[in-house]
């Protein structure tokens, strides 16, 4: 997640998820630190977005790992879909599972996996981003679209994507486009929840009792729109990951005001997948992969990094040599939080962590770092 909170942080680690069909995930202890390190949870599969409900507890997206039902969308596009992904709450060592059993699709071509994909809170209701559902994603009893979290474990779908986007396409619609959307963000914005659709490229408006409003159109050069922070103005930054080829500088961070109007804020960026407003005022920006040479395509191996704004074309690195950071956030005691890697070998079964990084003493490395890795009792 991606706004800085003012709560207390309750950390912890996760559970098997068996009725979603998530192995048992071993899990680190709490407090473990390495370094300015400190392992919040390891041992998780795909783990995405976060945030804080009003009594300190922290909730956790975990995309899952796809399915075993095989779909070709389109040509370059093909999914192992299944309901293995869910959203759950983090507390004393343990991951404990709200809601599981929900929609996931692993993009094989790219190892991208969709599915759980965030959490914010609105007062005291927990809200849910779900992808990789509906019709084209071939998972028509499913949405893709934003959920009220229920304290039976069930769901209600609030924002239903999956329906809204077909009769409002975006401008430029890419090759690898999907009309149930491919969402990737949840943020609240005042007493509403902004949505990324980040393969179609909207800023997506959403409110409690289910109308969606488009507030940008981002999707002209397909720059595909990831991570979202707000500020206390209203004005929503956006960071832009990019299709591939991958290029070093090749992504940015666009500011959208309150009435929709666009412009760059901050570029010379790479592969971006989150961004966030720290304790100091400045952007911070999750950078997936860095150093791409241009002639494979491929994402070098921990080359991710976190950078902080210094001016609308320049950064600083504050944590570097990540495998594959996705989503960061900021907790009230100034920690940065960053969930990752966004994808692995083997789905990423068990190979996810969620880790805490004191930044206040200078740029931070993870070159050597290991999970520190517990069963969870």
């Amino acid at each position: 997640m991606h706004r800085r909170v003012t709560r207390h942080l309750v950390v912890g680690v996760a559970v098997a998820l068996a009725a979603a069909g998530i192995p048992a995930q071993a899990m680190a202890q709490e407090g473990s630190e390495e370094g300015g390190i400190t392992t919040i949870a390891a041992g998780l599969t795909n783990p995405r977005g976060f945030d804080w409900a009003p009594d300190g507890s922290l909730y956790l997206a975990q995309a899952g790992w796809g399915g075993d039902n095989n779909v070709a969308i389109v040509p370059g596009f093909t999914v192992d879909n299944g309901l293995t992904s869910s959203v759950g709450m983090i507390a004393d060592g343990c991951y404990t599972a709200a809601a599981a059993g929900l929609p996931s699709a692993l993009w094989l071509e790219a190892g991208w996996i969709w599915g759980a994909m965030d959490v914010a809170f609105l007062g005291d209701e927990a809200y849910a981003l779900l992808s990789g559902a509906g019709p084209t994603w071939f998972s028509p009893s499913n949405r893709s679209g934003v959920y009220r979290l229920n304290g039976d474990g069930s769901m209600t779908l609030v924002g239903d994507v999956s329906s809204w986007l077909p009769d409002n396409p975006p401008v430029e619609i890419p090759f690898d486009y999907s009309p149930d959307g491919s969402l990737f963000d949840l943020e609240a914005d005042g007493d509403a929840l902004l949505v990324s659709e980040a393969v179609g490229g909207q800023l997506l408006r959403v409110t409690t009792d289910g109308e969606i409003t488009s507030v940008a159109d981002l999707s002209v050069d397909h720059l595909v729109p990831t991570g979202i922070a707000v500020d206390e103005e209203g004005n929503a930054f956006i960071g832009h990951e990019t299709a591939a080829p991958y290029v070093d500088g090749g992504s940015k961070v666009v500011k959208v005001t309150p009435d929709g109007a666009v412009t760059d804020h901050w570029t010379d960026l790479t592969v971006v997948t989150d961004v966030a407003l720290g304790p100091d005022g400045a952007l911070y920006a999750a950078e997936m992969a860095t150093g791409f040479s241009g002639e494979t395509g491929e994402m070098p191996a921990s080359s991710g990094r976190i950078v902080r704004q210094t001016g609308t074309d320049s950064s600083e690195a504050v944590v570097t040599d990540l495998a594959y950071p996705v989503y960061i956030g900021f907790d009230d005691a100034g920690q940065l939080l960053i969930s990752g890697p966004a994808f692995g070998p083997d789905a990423g079964v068990g190979q996810g962590w969620l880790v805490s990084v004191d930044i206040s003493n200078g740029p931070v490395s993870f070159a050597g770092y290991t999970p520190d890795m517990a069963t969870c009792a």
